[in-house]
């Protein structure tokens, strides 16, 4: 929901064409920039959020960078996944030529980034809560003989 072409990459994301020359099948970065092949999944808007306590244990939201290559077979796959917004070492980029298990757990730190995204963005407020606006905008303003007012107020009331 939030993939974006990359014709430059942010400064909070220092990926180096070493980093990612395995991926890109012998082009650099910004031969791949320039053909429009790079994306970019910034999940920013989770960065300082603080998980829930379930069971008493906290949970931990990330606010990963994602560098997405579309191949010559049409298939976008993660090249450099960042769990955090600042850089540093104690936030390292993981990349397809780490190692199997340290590569898998960063894509599903994003995959629930993804989720969290999704549900709270895209789900709850650009869907049911906006829908809320015009139900009651709706129900207040049109007489209750006017055959929409009906069909909202027994929507509303399921």
């Amino acid at each position: 929901m939030v993939i974006q072409q990359c014709s430059k990459l942010p400064d909070n994301f220092p990926v180096t064409e070493e980093m990612v020359k395995d991926s890109l099948y012998g082009n650099t970065l910004e031969h791949e920039m320039k053909k429009g092949n790079i994306f970019l999944c910034d999940y920013k808007m989770l960065d300082k959020l603080i998980g829930n306590v379930v069971d008493d244990e906290q949970q931990y939201l990330t606010a990963p960078l994602v560098l997405l290559h579309c191949n010559h077979h049409g298939k976008m796959l993660p090249i450099a996944i960042q769990l955090m917004q600042t850089p540093g070492l104690d936030n390292p980029i993981f990349l397809p030529t780490d190692s199997k298990h340290d590569w898998l757990l960063a894509k599903i730190f994003v995959r629930a980034s993804e989720f969290s995204v999704h549900e709270v963005d895209f789900h709850l407020l650009r869907t049911h809560l906006l829908a809320e606006v015009f139900t009651v905008a709706t129900l207040r303003h049109l007489p209750s003989v006017h055959p929409l007012f009906k069909v909202f107020r027994l929507t509303c009331m399921i």
